[in-house]
């Protein structure tokens, strides 16, 4: 599979400029074919991927830069994990396919003390000042990027395999601040080019 730009991957830098030093475990909630277990392997010794498509855990444990990394198929909220075991937990375009409120908590509850936690998410426009002021610089960019990303190659159907795609999400931009202001004490929040916002938390430790 070609690693394309996307607007997801457009905001893995947020994640990678996010991870502690001494990282030993991170879990990516929502990861989808794996490219981003696979980049943080690259940093972290212990990487684990979850997602309940059945089909897109299949692909990333087939594809190459795989080796070494868990995936996990099923519901993040109900699998077996130990709270306290994960130095970074990550979640991209993934949060708004659950309860927001109870995957944050449990996100939360597995962080050791002092990991991180990065959420890259979507939300709906509530039509704020931000959200309009946004719109147009990240119509324009998006036209360029995708007018020079390069053409994926033939190949088997795993090979061009897309998640599920789930929209719109429940929450507006401000209600998901709200809520993640709520549970998750000092978490940074951002609103972003390429309609995605940006959650950063560090557990107290």
């Amino acid at each position: 599979m070609a690693d394309q730009w996307n607007h997801n991957v457009h905001y893995h830098r947020v994640i990678s400029g996010a991870i502690p030093d001494r990282c030993d475990r991170a879990l990516d909630v929502g990861c989808g074919t794996g490219r981003l277990t696979r980049e943080l392997s690259r940093v972290v010794p212990h990487v684990t991927g979850v997602d309940r498509d059945e089909q897109s855990i299949a692909v990333a444990r087939a594809l190459a830069g795989s080796a070494g990394i868990e995936y996990l198929h099923g519901d993040f909220l109900r699998l077996p994990l130990q709270p306290g075991s994960f130095g970074l937990v990550t979640a991209v375009a993934s949060l708004h396919h659950m309860d927001s409120a109870a995957a944050l908590r449990r996100m939360a509850e597995l962080l050791q003390p002092g990991g991180a936690l990065v959420v890259i998410g979507l939300a709906r426009n509530g039509w704020s000042p931000v959200g309009l002021a946004l719109e147009l610089p990240a119509g324009v960019s998006n036209r360029i990027r995708l007018a020079r990303r390069r053409r994926p190659p033939a190949g088997p159907p795993a090979a061009v395999y897309r998640p599920p795609i789930v929209w719109p999400p429940a929450e507006t931009y401000a209600q998901i601040r709200g809520l993640a202001g709520l549970l998750l004490p000092g978490m940074r929040y951002q609103r972003h080019l390429y309609w995605r916002y940006s959650i950063r938390w560090q557990k107290p430790g």
